[in-house]
């Protein structure tokens, strides 16, 4: 991928982990909408819910292995 990509590196590195890094090549507007649509949530939460309250992170052991 170049690196003069209008995508953000999160993006890129989100299509990279779901195996989209070709879609992204190919349709970069197209994956990037579809990404911050997905990243929004889905509504307000139930009455009574801690603001504290976040979705569980996943876990990811190969965003910390080095690149070659």
């Amino acid at each position: 991928m170049s690196s003069d990509s209008k995508s953000p590196d999160f993006i890129r590195r989100l299509a990279e982990q779901h195996g989209l890094a070709r879609a992204l090549e190919l349709f970069p507007d197209a994956v990037q909408t579809a990404a911050e649509r997905g990243l929004k949530p889905l509504g307000a939460p139930p009455a009574g819910t801690s603001r504290l309250i976040q979705p569980a992170t996943q876990f990811d052991p190969a965003r910390f292995e080095p690149r070659e």
